[in-house]
């Protein structure tokens, strides 16, 4: 059912697996907008999220039955008009199994990791159509791209190896070494660093993007989920996780300083963070569903939160309706 929305208020996005939708919530109250069932109940579970160039459409990755490892893939990318709120359909993959992360370039094609099938796919938001298969060797699971919009780093997760894909060409152009596989990856404000979550250790390991090699490893707390850059590109939050004593944390670190670090205690294991404009807050999705805002100057939570309407929330963006 279509949802009239109010081109003044500003929405969180967020996908929720266990109702299996692109939820959608009022940034200033919290309120659910819409709730789009956008994949199939313990089948096609939505994990990553990105919006059309024109902003008029989000399409939503349907991992398949879990999470990496033990899930059962689907090859489906759903897409939702950001306009009235309702599902417009899925791109059909066919043969590849396993979309995870996306990233829409700034002529309007989406990328997508498909891990399944060891590849990047290069993707027209008009047609649908796959235009074009990178061929990464590695099971691909997360994206980050320069602000630049030109280049591509792919982490493969167990598989000791970034790869570096040029956008304009599409075509990998370097294999950078880490030491034991990457979970999520970021690129620093000014495209200048990489930034590599470990695989399995609290550890944070920097590359210079320009030499294509590591540079420096950091202590963490927790094992690292996905990294995220402030607005002013000064501050570093990794979402992190100590799954044999089941704590998960939001630990901020200072770019200029990555040793430099304050931990934030959170309820359940965090997933994907969001600044807030000013980069003075954060919110973190947590997988009880909780989305606590966090000050980041005082690294401490506060009053403002939101809550997914579900358990294991993953991605969550700002967005502003268009019209």
């Amino acid at each position: 059912m279509a949802t009239e929305i109010d081109p003044t208020r500003r929405l969180i996005l967020l996908t929720v697996k266990e109702n299996v939708s692109l939820t959608a919530l009022d940034a200033e109250t919290g309120d659910t907008v819409a709730c789009i069932k956008v994949g199939t109940l313990n089948k096609s579970k939505p994990h990553e999220l990105a919006v059309s160039a024109d902003g008029t459409r989000a399409f939503v990755s349907l991992y398949g039955s879990a999470d990496y490892g033990p899930n059962v893939p689907d090859n489906r990318i759903a897409v939702v008009d950001l306009t009235d709120m309702t599902l417009i359909g899925h791109i059909d993959l066919n043969l590849y199994k396993g979309p995870h992360a996306l990233v829409v370039d700034r002529d309007g094609n989406l990328w997508a990791t498909v891990d399944g099938s060891r590849c990047v796919l290069v993707i027209d938001t008009d047609s649908y159509e796959i235009v074009q298969t990178i061929w990464l060797q590695t099971p691909g699971h997360f994206l980050a791209a320069t602000p630049d919009g030109k280049t591509l780093y792919a982490s493969s997760k167990e598989y000791p190896v970034i790869t570096e894909i040029d956008i304009e060409s599409r075509s990998i152009t370097a294999q950078i070494a880490v030491p034991v596989g990457a979970q999520a990856i970021r690129v620093s404000q000014d495209g200048s660093q990489l930034f590599v979550g470990d695989f399995h250790r609290p550890l944070l390991h920097v590359i210079d993007c320009a030499a294509r090699e590591l540079i420096s490893t950091h202590a963490l707390t927790g094992v690292p989920g996905w990294p995220f850059v402030s607005p002013d590109g000064q501050t570093l939050v990794v979402s992190t996780y100590d799954e044999p004593n089941d704590k998960g944390y939001v630990e901020i670190l200072d770019a200029n300083d990555l040793d430099s670090r304050r931990v934030v205690d959170v309820a359940d294991e965090p997933f994907h963070v969001l600044f807030s404009d000013d980069g003075k807050h954060l919110h973190a999705a947590l997988g009880n569903g909780e989305v606590p805002r966090i000050d980041v100057a005082k690294a401490e939570i506060v009053d403002g939160a939101y809550h997914a309407g579900g358990t294991m929330p993953e991605a969550i963006v700002a967005y502003d309706p268009v019209g």
